[in-house]
C-alpha cells in the first residue's frame, strides 16, 4: 500500500503538466510508496490526454478523474481527498514541481517525530524547463514545533510558520478526516480559510527550511493574473472564515489571534492583490476592504498583536481609521507595491 496520496488539481496545465509528473514518478522514496491522483477540473486544452499517457505508463501508481464542469482547485483537491488511501497527504499544483528527494525527506521527518504536518520552504521559480536547486538552504534552522498548551498554540497561529497554502506540506490523513478539513468550492483563495484551520488543530509540525518545492511564476495563475474579476474573492472567503471560526467554536479562546488572521487576509493580503495585480487599483474595493475590517473588528489598535506588526503594516492599519482620497490611495498602492516586491 502507498504511504502517500499525492493530490494533483489540473486545468488547462498541457505545456506543465509532464514535467510535474516527471519529478514525482522519479522521486527517490520511489514511485510505488506513492498513489498519485490526478483531478482533471474540465480542461479546455490537451491537458488530459497528457495524463492519459502517463495513467498508461504506470497504471498502478496513477490515478485519473476528469470532472465534467470546472469547480476550481477547491473542488478538485476535495474529489481527491475522497479517493486518497494513504494515511499520509500531499497536494501538489500541476504548473509546479518539487526536488527528487522532496517525498523521502517529508516522509522520513513525519515517521520519525511523528508529527502531524512537515512543511518545508518553496522556491519562486519563473524556469519554462525542469531545473533542480545545487543550493536549497534557506538561511533559517528546521525544527519541531510542539503545540501542547493553549499559549504554544496562539504563538503557533500568529507565526503563520508554515503559510496558509496546500502545497509544500506532508498532512496526516487523520488531521484532515478528523476536523473536517475541507476546501471551499468554486472560489478562488479557498486556501486561506483551509490553511488557517490547520494552525488550531496540529499538535506537532516539523518546519523544513529548504527549499524543495518549485512554485512556478505562472502568468496565467490564479494569484498571478492580473486584473481578474476573481481577485475580489479573497474577501469573500476571510468572511467564510469568520464563520467558519465561529461555528467551530474557536472565538472564546483565540479571539484575539482570530481577529489577527482575518486583518491579514481580508486587509494587508488584499491590499497587496490590489497593489500587485491590478493595474489601476481600485479604490472601491480598497474601501469595501476598510469597511469589512472595521465591522468585524472595531479597533484593532487595543488588540495585543498590533504592537507586533512590522512598521509598513503598523502604516496600513493606522490608515483604517484615516480619510484617505483617490490620489491618496493611488500613491500608497505604488509604496505597497515596492515594499511587497521585496517582502514576499
Amino acid at each position: 500500500m502507498a504511504h502517500i496520496s499525492v493530490i494533483i488539481p489540473c486545468y488547462n496545465v498541457a505545456p506543465y503538466i509532464d514535467r510535474c509528473l516527471t519529478t514525482i514518478t522519479s522521486q527517490t522514496i520511489g514511485v510505488d510508496a506513492l498513489e498519485i491522483i490526478c483531478v482533471d477540473d474540465a480542461s479546455t486544452d490537451e491537458t488530459w490526454e497528457h495524463l492519459q499517457v502517463w495513467e498508461q505508463r504506470y497504471p498502478d501508481n496513477i490515478m485519473l478523474i476528469r470532472c465534467d464542469e470546472n469547480g476550481r482547485q477547491g473542488t478538485a483537491r476535495n474529489i481527491g481527498l475522497s479517493y486518497a488511501s494513504a494515511d499520509w497527504i500531499a497536494f501538489i499544483d500541476s504548473d509546479d514541481w518539487v526536488e527528487l528527494d522532496y517525498f523521502e525527506k517529508l516522509y522520513s521527518i513525519a515517521i520519525q517525530c511523528q508529527c502531524d504536518i512537515v512543511s518545508c520552504d518553496h522556491f519562486r521559480d519563473s524556469s519554462l524547463t525542469l531545473t533542480y536547486l545545487s543550493n536549497r538552504e534557506n538561511g533559517r534552522n528546521s525544527g519541531l514545533v510542539l503545540i501542547d498548551t493553549v499559549l504554544q498554540r496562539k504563538k503557533f497561529i500568529v507565526s503563520e510558520s508554515i503559510g496558509l497554502s496546500a502545497p509544500g506540506k506532508l498532512i496526516r490523513a487523520s488531521l484532515l478526516i478528523d476536523h473536517h478539513l475541507t476546501f471551499p468550492e468554486n472560489i478562488a483563495y479557498e486556501d486561506i480559510l483551509w490553511g488557517s484551520l490547520l494552525y488550531f488543530y496540529a499538535d506537532s509540525v516539523y518546519i523544513l527550511e529548504e527549499y524543495l518545492y518549485h512554485y512556478f511564476l505562472n502568468p496565467s495563475s490564479t494569484v498571478l493574473t492580473r486584473n481578474a474579476d476573481y481577485h475580489i474573492d479573497i474577501l469573500t472567503i476571510s468572511l467564510m472564515a469568520w464563520n467558519e471560526w465561529q461555528n467551530r467554536c474557536l472565538f472564546h479562546e483565540y479571539n484575539n489571534e482570530l481577529e489577527f488572521l482575518f486583518l491579514d487576509s481580508c486587509y494587508f493580503i488584499f491590499m497587496k492583490m490590489l497593489s500587485m495585480r491590478q493595474d489601476t487599483p481600485s479604490f472601491s474595493l480598497f474601501q469595501l476592504s476598510r469597511k469589512l475590517v472595521l465591522e468585524h473588528i472595531p479597533d484593532f489598535r487595543s488588540n495585543p498583536y498590533a504592537d507586533k506588526l512590522t512598521d509598513f503594516h503598523k502604516i496600513l492599519l493606522d490608515l483604517l481609521w484615516q480619510p484617505l482620497n483617490r490620489s491618496d490611495f493611488l500613491k500608497l498602492t505604488e509604496t505597497a507595491k515596492e515594499y511587497w516586491k521585496y517582502n514576499r
